[in-house]
């Protein structure tokens, strides 16, 4: 994506939980709108053309362009939603996340710190980068990158189990000592840092977006020892899942 963060200027942001039934409101805006989907799923249309967003699913709205809801749901909605603009025209549309959470994270961050008084500009660097995080989670290159992010997906998918370079070898057919370099030129990671990695971001989302306790996180990472959950995440994070979950507390909540 041909961007530079002086391309675009932060405008404001929330988070929208819906209550009971709801419809996205008829509207014609002057800046572009992020939205990304963490719960739920509703059909907005853009000049005429519908585009169904589910969990994980994002849209990039034009300004100037009529948007609006298709057709009121009583299902539970929640979604991120983020305005800026920008000299230049944004490419992206619609997307789904290979990975939710360094673009979880990035939105909190953005509501943190601008719910905290930041200078402008100090928003705008984060919107630049989570514009660039949902681009490199769109590409896709060659064959070899192809594979690289079909394991990558099932690793990110099955991070609530416990998993090795051996299983994903026989999962894809593949030698383990192939996998393992493969990931090393493409990634310039270890296929074990990988893994963590994702484990890791499966459970910092959960202890962001979710209201599950602490036991129940790490169940959900198939962690069958609490106390190796502790261990394990406060080695890799540098401080305890209770901490974690209280960095990010300023966030402009809006619903209907």
């Amino acid at each position: 994506m041909n961007l530079k963060v002086e391309d675009i200027c932060y405008d404001y942001a929330g988070a929208f939980t819906s209550r009971g039934e709801w419809i996205h409101p008829e509207i014609t805006i002057e800046t572009y709108e992020i939205i990304i989907v963490f719960e739920g799923e509703f059909i907005i249309e853009e000049n005429g053309k519908e585009y169904l967003l589910k969990s994980g699913d994002g849209i990039i709205l034009e300004p100037g362009k009529l948007h609006r809801g298709v057709e009121p749901t009583n299902e539970r909605v929640s979604f991120y939603w983020i305005h800026f603009k920008s000299d230049k025209a944004i490419q992206i549309k619609q997307f789904t996340l290979r990975d939710r959470y360094p673009v979880t994270l990035l939105c909190r961050q953005l509501l943190h710190y601008g719910g905290c008084g930041f200078d402008t500009d100090v928003v705008t660097s984060i919107v630049y980068v989570l514009l660039q995080e949902i681009n490199s989670q769109i590409f896709i290159g060659d064959s070899d990158d192809i594979l690289v992010n079909q394991i990558r997906e099932w690793i990110r998918i099955n991070s609530d189990r416990n998993m090795n370079a051996a299983d994903l070898a026989e999962r894809f057919g593949y030698s383990e000592d192939y996998i393992s370099r493969l990931f090393k030129s493409k990634t310039g990671k270890s296929l074990k840092m990988i893994i963590d990695e994702y484990k890791m971001n499966h459970l910092k989302w959960l202890l962001l977006e979710s209201e599950l306790s602490l036991s129940e996180v790490a169940d959900s990472a198939g962690f069958s020892d609490y106390k190796l959950f502790l261990k394990y995440f406060k080695y890799h994070e540098g401080m305890t899942p209770t901490e974690f979950r209280k960095v990010y507390y300023s966030k402009h909540t809006n619903n209907k």
